[in-house]
């Protein structure tokens, strides 16, 4: 096995512990072990797993994965050595008003070396949309950008209340989901090669979200 598999098959691994014991839905889980098992055996087409149940599926493009494997362990370090943002600068991502809708409450903090803010943004009692911001440096703000970007990268997962998948966005990829419950859609994308940005709408049209993404003022001062 090539050594650059069996490392990323290790990462998955550590990671995926902390996703098995900790609350988490079954799509997750399968996801985990579609890749973990995806790299250990050195596949090379698109695989794709059901829950046991039927109720779900993923397909996960393995030859991509495998060949952004060392793209993301590259990214990973970089992101290890960068300085924090201060919150301030996080605070000022954060606008007073998203399509209309005015900010009824916002945070910015810094946790365990990297910092976070969200926003939520209130039409009314059924119609709002989230935006959260994660600073992605040092070793914990890094393993978010890897679980909850790259591992969800060329796959895509469906159940019967919505869908998860890999999209072109604004010149590079996001994470598109949508959930029927609660009338919900969610992008996930990255930004001036540090932050995670995530918007969701709920009773908002995924032109709505997309549109919000494109707007945001993410310039950081390094």
């Amino acid at each position: 096995m090539p050594e650059f598999e069996y490392r990323n098959f290790s990462i998955l691994k550590v990671h995926s512990i902390s996703l098995f014991t900790t609350k988490t839905t079954a799509m997750n889980k399968l996801l985990i072990c579609t890749m973990a098992i995806g790299l250990l055996v050195g596949c090379r087409s698109k695989q794709t797993f059901t829950s046991d149940d039927g109720k779900e599926s993923v397909t996960v493009d393995v030859t991509k994965m495998q060949d952004a494997a060392e793209d993301m362990n590259k990214k990973v370090e970089e992101l290890k050595k960068l300085p924090p943002l201060k919150i301030d600068e996080l605070k000022a991502m954060l606008p007073e008003e998203l399509m209309g809708m005015k900010r009824s409450n916002f945070n910015a903090s810094s946790m365990a070396g990297y910092g976070t803010a969200e926003a939520t943004y209130t039409k009314d009692d059924t119609t709002s949309i989230r935006l959260n911001i994660f600073d992605c440096v040092g070793d914990a703000g890094s393993a978010v950008y890897m679980m909850s970007y790259w591992t969800k990268m060329s796959m895509e997962s469906q159940n019967d209340d919505g869908y998860t998948k890999t999209v072109d966005f604004n010149g590079g990829k996001a994470v598109e989901d949508f959930k029927k419950n609660n009338n919900s859609y969610t992008l996930t994308f990255t930004a001036n090669d540090r932050l995670l940005v995530t918007i969701q709408g709920q009773n908002v049209p995924l032109s709505t979200v997309q549109d919000v993404a494109k707007k945001l003022n993410l310039k950081t001062s390094s």
